[in-house]
């Protein structure tokens, strides 16, 4: 036993001396207010344990008693973490200094020694701790010992650890990249090959040994391999080995070939990859890569090549100068056409031979249109002069679109050259006879015009002048009718016949200056209620229905653009045809109905100007004595008439009167009847 000290002088306990950093903290410790008690009154075991413990290099830990005090060495305490959380921790129970995992992780382990008496130990354990201010996952791997008092009994547990934290990680962390890798491989379809250049034997996975049709075995011999490679690429893969496996080429492996299922002898177009690894005798001891099936891209490249092959060809077929460019504009193809033309070279051609070709006056608008097309992607069309190998100019036209690939990004340019100059002389000397003739239709369009005024002036002096004999005539007329009447006995007769056709003469003059009239007025403007059309008709026509006992029906009618004054004339006239042409002692019915159609459905009629899809069709029908349908044509003619005067009275002016409205308004006029089964006459206007 040591000599009793003071509480807090210093003690120097043999056992505890040495032990690094920990020694000297348990010397300095004040043990008197622990449960252990000093250190001399320590039972020999505890003191041997501790300095077995403090004096390891090895991680130790010590579990003491019946409350499991904390004893550790230096070599255990960068893994601890219980400083900054109980910086006091020595000789305090264990529950104390570990709360947050003692029931879980720690407490099992040391109840198993306590109770069985025997050793154990386990590896890359998970038993959490905290440490840098928070709890953290980390893995042991630990040997647990019993520690036995003087009777036999287990006092104490010793256990021997390491923190595998680091290598738990890497292991996970290697096992995910393993996993993503064999992910890699499978996504993209990938076999892959391992060889052996010492044993010369070859692992493959699974899809390798499908693909050569190799037996399932783990390892085979490389020539077994080789003889699924085709006949015409096998050298070649053996030279290409054979290089790789050469320190100096410095191992990269690359090439494509065709390999056979020795089985069902389908064809594999396979890319290959890999390299070597050498050892320090510069003597290859691994070589390994990936093999990728390329049969489809391969066959689509060839097919690519084989439709380029076939367009140049056609472009070396076609008449015209045919050129390919880059997306940027520089030249990569251009058939015969140019060379036999310009009389360049391959190298002058493709070193700027466009622009010394062209005419010095032409180049500046046409470079400029093709960078616009060049920057925005739209079609370049432009005319210029190209220079012939003798010299001489010509005029081309140049057309140039784009050729875009599979997303949508311009891949090329195509473009060709056409010798125009014939036309382009053509087109000069039809400009110079458009404009010669376009001279001569202005002259005559101007004396047309002043024709047509000394033509009205002419119909507005003929109309005052040839009246007002006719009215002298009818005058006169009835004078000498109502005085000499008597004395005149048959010559009264010659009287009002003479009469008559004044009056007939009078009628033509009036007709003949309405139909002028709506000729040189042809602009319709204005909305116009045929309702009010009609009603101004109507009253114009009073007598005249009242002394033929005509029955009229009329549905309301649309508003329609035009001019009122000529669509009063179109009514007029075709109520007054409706009243006069009536079968003998048969009272005239008239009816006028409206509906609206579709422009397809209206009858072909070259006066026709389309300016909308939709029409009225107002129908006027009569039950008068109609007419053959093979005159319905003539009917609508000046002076056109298909009966005598003296039958029924009229000019013949009426219904082209009729024709010219319904054209001025944008529309037609048409009509359908039988002799003795009266008329509809069909006027078409635009909605």
């Amino acid at each position: 036993m040591e000599k009793n000290i003071a509480a807090g002088d210093p003690v120097d306990y043999p056992f505890l001396r040495g032990g690094g950093e920990m020694g000297r903290l348990m010397r300095e410790k004040d043990w008197s207010q622990t449960a252990l008690g000093t250190p001399d009154t320590w039972p020999l075991t505890l003191r041997t344990a501790l300095g077995i413990v403090l004096n390891s290099k090895f991680p130790m830990f010590l579990f003491w008693g019946e409350e499991l005090f904390c004893f550790y060495n230096d070599a255990y305490r960068p893994s601890l973490g219980i400083e900054g959380k109980h910086p006091d921790a020595l000789g305090q129970p264990a529950i104390s200094v570990w709360p947050e995992t003692w029931d879980s992780y720690i407490k099992p382990l040391t109840a198993r020694i306590f109770s069985g008496g025997e050793a154990t130990w386990d590896e890359d354990q998970l038993v959490p701790i905290y440490r840098n201010g928070r709890m953290e996952d980390v893995y042991w791997t630990y040997s647990l010992s019993p520690i036995f008092g003087e009777s036999g009994q287990v006092v104490g547990t010793m256990f021997t650890c390491t923190e595998t934290t680091e290598k738990v990680n890497n292991l996970k962390t290697l096992t995910e990249s393993k996993d993503q890798l064999h992910f890699a491989v499978e996504a993209t379809e990938l076999a892959t090959w391992d060889h052996n250049p010492v044993t010369n034997k070859l692992k493959g996975n699974d899809r390798l040994k499908e693909w050569f049709g190799l037996p399932a075995q783990e390892e085979i011999d490389l020539p077994m391999a080789l003889q699924a490679i085709a006949e015409k690429d096998r050298k070649r893969v053996e030279k290409a080995i054979a290089t790789a496996l050469n320190v100096s080429s410095g191992g990269g492996y690359d090439i494509e070939y065709t390999i056979v299922h020795q089985s069902t002898k389908k064809e594999r177009i396979v890319r290959v990859q890999g390299r070597a690894w050498f050892g320090s005798d510069r003597v290859a001891n691994r070589f390994n890569g990936t093999m990728q099936d390329t049969t489809q891209r391969v066959l689509a490249r060839e097919r690519l090549e084989a439709e380029k092959m076939r367009f140049l060809t056609l472009l070396e077929t076609i008449p015209n100068t045919a050129w390919t460019t880059d997306p940027d504009g520089k030249l990569t193809f251009i058939n015969q056409r140019w060379y036999d033309y310009t009389g360049q070279s391959v190298e002058e051609t493709f070193n700027g031979g466009w622009e010394v070709a062209t005419h010095s006056d032409d180049l500046p608008a046409a470079t400029e249109k093709m960078s616009h097309s060049l920057k925005t992607g739209e079609p370049y069309t432009t005319e210029y002069r190209l220079k012939r190998a003798d010299g001489t100019y010509r005029w081309h036209l140049a057309r140039a679109t784009t050729m875009r690939d599979e997303t949508g990004a311009i891949a090329s340019w195509l473009g060709t050259i056409t010798d125009i100059h014939e036309q382009k002389q053509i087109q000069v000397r039809l400009d110079e006879l458009v404009r010669r003739r376009t001279q001569q239709l202005e002259t005559s369009v101007y004396e047309l015009q002043r024709s047509n005024e000394n033509l009205q002036q002419f119909a507005y002096v003929a109309s005052h002048d040839l009246q007002e004999p006719l009215r002298k005539i009818q005058s006169f007329g009835d004078i000498l009718k109502k005085r000499y009447e008597l004395q005149l006995g048959d010559g009264a007769d010659y009287l009002s016949r003479m009469q008559l056709a004044a009056k007939r003469m009078s009628v033509l003059i009036e007709d003949l200056l309405t139909y002028s009239r709506i000729t040189t007025r042809q602009q319709a403007t204005g909305e116009v209620m045929l309702d009010n059309v009609l009603r101004t008709v109507l009253n114009n026509l009073e007598l005249r229905i009242k002394e033929s006992s005509a029955s009229i029906a009329v549905e309301p009618l649309p508003v329609v653009r035009g001019d009122a004054s000529q669509l009063t004339q179109l009514f007029q006239n075709l109520l007054s045809n409706a009243v006069k042409f009536q079968k003998p002692g048969i009272h005239p019915v008239i009816r006028i109905a409206t509906t609206k159609i579709n422009a397809t459905e209206i009858p072909a009629d070259p006066n026709l100007r389309q300016e909308t899809g939709m029409y009225h069709r107002i129908d006027v029908s009569d039950n008068g004595i109609g007419f053959e349908e093979k005159y319905l044509d003539r009917i609508f003619e000046v002076f056109q008439r298909l009966h005598g005067k003296s039958q029924y009275t009229g000019t013949g002016i009426g219904l082209a009167i009729c024709k010219k409205v319904a054209v001025n308004h944008g529309g037609i006029i048409t009509a359908t009847s039988q002799p003795g089964e009266g008329a509809t006459f069909n006027v078409y206007l635009p909605v």
